[in-house]
């Protein structure tokens, strides 16, 4: 698989780590994951003792040398997983690891579960809703965007990344309505929402906007310390950022100040919030630079008193596309290797 480092400027698409490049540029090998719609895993290989301590599940290997940061998805019993290269989504059931298999129409970058349904974007600029009972593609929504990449689900809508654009993509679940085209910073990255506002981090121009969410007005609020602040949650009246270069920032949501910065290596590949803490893969100091989802060990950081603790350290290359936190454990997809992590909190 063909990786670099990207370079960080304003003139072509994506930046720093863990974005890819737009198909159109590289061209695309649709390639079949699986040779009929239903599948039952195998028993893990020797990957499995990549996260010690962690229960691993059989998926889609192949994230390709742009590799999506949002491939996984919780419903129910179930881990939707976007298979970039495969031009699919999977839903893997959890407890007898059987897998049903659904081909879109482009490669997938990203899987969202909200208001009933799964919904995912590809390339070619469609958003699906899926209902996950069945499998099956109830809408199809043509959200005409430049460079789609992540998808969110808060303030009663369903939100797109639009990269080239500038701009955040915002839709009504039911109708699949586009409602607004929010001006943001350059290169959108990840969203978290309140009751009245969401938040959008730019991992290029490296600042946050505040979106009103009952009028769509959107507001810079404070440019983020560190070099691509790129992943966010919402925890305990503050946003918590990390991404290259970027330790864990902590932010008054009301204020708006930067309240403190938490050393946790060299800077965080994606982060959670769950049990009261911050959970975050982060990089060593030579992937830190490359900006590659490379995870060296799994922090734990709790959020009242900032104490770091290491849940666990890679026994071998585990890439983080993907992660979640649901009932008391920890997810984490990584589609270079075709695995997805289950793990206590």
């Amino acid at each position: 698989m063909e990786e670099r480092a990207w370079r960080k400027s304003s003139d072509s698409w994506p930046k720093p780590s863990g974005v890819f490049a737009h198909p159109s540029d590289i061209g695309v090998k649709i390639v079949s994951l699986l040779a009929g719609g239903i599948l039952v895993a195998g028993t893990p290989s020797a990957a499995v003792g990549r996260v010690p301590g962690a229960t691993a599940f059989k998926v889609c290997a192949g994230a390709g040398p742009y590799w999506p940061t949002e491939t996984l998805a919780l419903e129910g019993g179930s881990a939707w997983v976007a298979c970039k290269e495969q031009a699919r989504v999977i839903r893997l059931n959890t407890k007898n690891r059987k897998v049903v298999s659904l081909r879109l129409g482009g490669q997938v970058l990203a899987v969202a579960a909200g208001y009933g349904f799964i919904w995912a974007v590809d390339t070619g600029s469609t958003l699906y809703r899926i209902k996950p009972s069945t499998a099956r593609v109830t809408k199809r929504i043509a959200l005409s965007a430049a460079a789609p990449y992540n998808v969110w689900i808060g303030g009663g809508s369903v939100w797109v990344a639009e990269d080239q654009g500038a701009r955040v993509i915002r839709v009504a679940p039911a109708t699949g309505r586009i409602q607004a085209r929010l001006r943001v910073g350059d290169g959108p990255a990840d969203m978290v929402f309140s009751d009245t506002s969401a938040w959008v981090i730019n991992h290029r121009d490296r600042r946050l906007f505040r979106i009103n969410l009952a009028t769509n007005a959107s507001s810079e609020v404070l440019t983020v310390p560190g070099d691509a602040p790129e992943r966010m949650a919402r925890l305990s009246g503050s946003l918590w950022i990390t991404g290259r270069g970027t330790d864990l920032v902590q932010v008054d949501e009301q204020t708006s100040d930067v309240k403190r910065t938490i050393e946790i290596g060299a800077g965080g590949i994606d982060l959670v919030a769950a049990a009261g803490a911050l959970w975050v893969p982060v990089r060593s100091a030579a992937v830190d630079v490359t900006g590659f989802p490379t995870m060296e060990v799994l922090r734990r950081v709790d959020a009242s008193t900032g104490q770091v603790t290491t849940v666990a350290t890679a026994g071998g290359r585990v890439d983080v596309h993907g992660l979640q936190a649901r009932g008391g454990f920890l997810w984490v997809a990584d589609n270079r290797s075709g695995f997805v992590y289950r793990l206590s909190t």
